[in-house]
């Protein structure tokens, strides 16, 4: 569905009574924000992943890989943290009673908070600059040396940034990320607006958990108190730190928008100053080191908007996979893909047992959502070195690699009955099954193994299936 409503509204943040539809209550428009939030999220991770996968290759001279493996661990990081991110705005979503929302851009960009028009693109100087300016703070941080850092930026980067990002606009208006936390925050706060009967702490105990997320990348964030307030030691500043926090209130809730603001976005709404890097800080940092790149490409020749759907089959945009081969790992990455968000979005159905560690169906869906991860990471890393089409070698300038799609499934709603939830795993496994078979057949030296090991892995997955189902008195699929 696709907003016609938010259309007329101006491109700047306008004041909360003039930017609400007058067919939304506050509660609804809240919940609208927050979708339009948990897009963004998923949107800005998918493309920092598609720019940390593009940098590296053979192109890059031995003595500068360190460096691009820097840049590259970096993104890589902030894109940890946007899942994190996207987490929160769930719990958020279920603490309002509001359906989940797992899509990406399903609003037209240029609703007021879109940063930019979503693209899957290499590492650039001007992809980078798009980062820069999404995650901009709209006033100095705090902090001595932020502010030092804040300062420098607006003296010697900002105008080049923002030409960069105009001319990558389309024509239209780009937006910071900190503009729809900022909007969040007011209506979360306002108890005019959202009365304390908005706020159902029941779901607490089925909201995503920092102990299930966050201890798996880093030092663990300072939580949530009772009354709100973060508490525990301050973060590394090596590394990132993914935060995940619940909330059960309205005081728990705005505590974590100021704490997920205060990571990249909106360091104003900082309950506390962190000590590592915001996400400004990192991309600034690689948009001044890709400033002085001289004499090599850090990035991969892959494509802008790679895809595995035919131009004649209505696609306009985006650049088809020619190479059969390639267009079936792609289709192989896909479905690894949406297995990873339907295990996601399954795992708020589930109960806690209260120790994450103890086996329930609710850690193993979380087991398997991390098993998702690292194919996809695996997958992408085969498709940046595949070809995108099949003989010839490409022109200067042009893409001469594949690279991972990320295209979205038709839906990724679950359906309504708990039984169909698990009969889908099973349908994906069926789906991921017959796309591993085929590509066993020709695949390259470092796949095989991997694809081995795959096909182990949701045997065992299958056979955990059909014992659920079985638990349930229900018949599954058969094995592929």
């Amino acid at each position: 569905m696709r907003t016609q409503t938010l259309r007329h509204l101006s491109v700047e943040p306008a004041p909360l009574e003039h930017a609400k539809p007058p067919e939304l209550s506050w509660r609804d428009y809240l919940i609208m924000l927050l979708h339009i939030g948990a897009e963004i999220e998923h949107g800005l991770m998918v493309e920092y992943l598609y720019a940390a996968y593009s940098l590296g290759g053979d192109q890059v001279p031995a003595r500068q890989r360190a460096r691009v493996q820097g840049w590259r661990d970096t993104i890589l990081t902030v894109a940890v943290e946007e899942m994190g991110h996207l987490l929160c705005v769930q719990n958020l979503l279920c603490l309002l009673g509001g359906p989940l929302n797992f899509e990406r851009e399903d609003y037209p960009w240029d609703t007021p908070y879109y940063p930019f028009p979503f693209r899957l693109e290499p590492v650039s100087l001007g992809s980078v600059a798009c980062y820069v300016f999404a995650e901009m703070p709209f006033e100095a941080p705090k902090g001595r040396e932020a502010a030092r850092r804040y300062r420098e930026f607006q003296r010697e980067d900002r105008a080049k940034i923002l030409r960069l990002v105009r001319r990558r606009s389309r024509g239209e208006q780009p937006h910071r990320v900190g503009e729809i936390y900022e909007a969040i925050h007011e209506l979360m706060a306002d108890e005019s607006r959202i009365p304390d009967s908005c706020f159902d702490g029941s779901t607490y105990e089925v909201q995503a958990s920092w102990d299930e997320w966050g201890r798996r990348h880093g030092p663990p964030p300072r939580r949530l108190d009772a009354e709100g307030s973060l508490e525990g030691p301050q973060p590394s500043r090596r590394g990132g730190q993914v935060i995940v926090g619940r909330a059960a209130t309205r005081s728990q809730a705005v505590a974590l928008l100021e704490a997920v603001s205060g990571q990249g976005e909106a360091p104003h709404l900082r309950a506390h100053e962190m000590e590592e890097p915001s996400h400004f800080d990192r991309f600034l940092g690689v948009y001044q080191g890709l400033e002085r790149v001289d004499g090599f490409a850090p990035a991969r020749a892959v494509p802008t908007d790679p895809t595995t759907i035919h131009p004649s089959h209505g696609r306009r945009e985006g650049t088809y996979i020619e190479s059969e081969r390639s267009r079936e790992w792609a289709h192989l990455f896909n479905i690894r893909y949406r297995m990873l968000l339907t295990y996601l979005a399954h795992t708020y159905r589930l109960a806690r047992t209260g120790d994450p560690d103890v086996p329930s169906a609710r850690a193993a869906v979380m087991h398997r959502v991390f098993g998702e991860m690292y194919n996809l990471k695996t997958i992408a890393g085969i498709l940046v070195r595949l070809p995108l089409r099949d003989g010839g070698a490409a022109r200067r300038g042009e893409p001469r690699f594949a690279g991972p799609t990320f295209e979205m499934p038709y839906t990724v709603r679950l359906p309504a009955a708990d039984i169909d939830c698990w009969r889908l795993h099973q349908d994906l496994l069926a789906s991921a099954g017959e796309l591993t078979g085929r590509l066993l057949r020709d695949a390259p030296p470092d796949g095989e193994a991997y694809l081995r090991t795959l096909r182990d892995l949701d045997a065992q997955s299958h056979a955990w299936l059909e014992s659920v189902l079985a638990g349930n008195g229900a018949r599954g699929r058969a094995a592929p």
